[in-house]
């Protein structure tokens, strides 16, 4: 799931919120040590971006309590956000060996095996989140991480399935209309790729992925003015 065209999974929040978060567990009266306190310190780093000091803060828990299927969790999500899939593969291993029907941690591993190229895995890893909660955020994340692997198995058809089953759950979901969009382009209808594109773009004017992508689906309209505003609004974004 390459962050130009595609999502990734559980991305953080707004870094403003993230860091009123941190600010305000570092300013509480919780004991500085313990699971409980190295376990939040690492759901707030990892919310910050702070990944390689999140793995470390989830270790410190994990050694205090190894038994706690949310830690493992997280520990693998934030070694995803590292790209160590093998490692994070092993502690969502470690997860569901103990709570084996959490869609999310079925969602974490799926992105270990996609960083890992072992999409056909992170299809059945995805498909099998869907089973446990098809509906609601965990489902639409499932469903468009699952579209995003069935692309890079260039089963493109199916992959636009799934990113409608993720729009189904939440139309305001501009990752799945970007993506959607994307598949569309790759399979030479450009006219409803720009149409996603502009949904994705309606939803998230500041979405500089989507403005991108709608200039290279213009170009292939040969609507060159329309293709160069658009890269040009993408490039203000900040993506070159």
């Amino acid at each position: 799931m390459s962050d130009d065209k595609r999502s990734g999974a559980d991305n953080p929040g707004p870094r403003s919120e993230n860091e009123e978060a941190a600010a305000a567990w570092e300013q509480s009266g919780c004991e500085r040590e313990g699971f409980e306190h190295y376990y939040r310190e690492g759901v707030a780093l990892r919310k910050l971006g702070r990944y390689e000091e999140a793995v470390r803060a989830f270790e410190q828990a994990l050694s205090l309590n190894a038994e706690d299927a949310d830690a493992w969790r997280n520990h693998a999500l934030a070694l995803n956000q590292l790209d160590r899939g093998a490692d994070a593969l092993k502690s969502c291993q470690k997860a569901l060996a103990i709570d084996p029907y959490n869609p999310r941690t079925w969602i974490v591993r799926g992105f270990a095996l996609h960083i890992l190229g072992r999409y056909e895995e992170a299809v059945v890893s995805y498909a099998r989140a869907i089973e446990l909660n098809p509906l609601g955020p965990d489902g639409r994340r499932a469903w468009n991480n699952r579209g995003a692997a069935l692309d890079n198995l260039r089963r493109h058809e199916e992959a636009i399935e799934s990113y409608e089953e993720a729009i189904m759950i939440s139309p305001f979901d501009f990752y799945a209309w970007n993506n959607k969009g994307v598949s569309l382009s790759i399979l030479g209808r450009q006219d409803e790729a720009v149409a996603c594109f502009q949904k994705a773009i309606e939803i998230d004017p500041e979405y500089a992925v989507a403005w991108k992508n709608l200039a290279v689906a213009y170009r292939s309209l040969h609507r060159e003015k329309e293709a160069e505003e658009a890269a040009r609004i993408a490039l203000d974004l900040g993506l070159n």
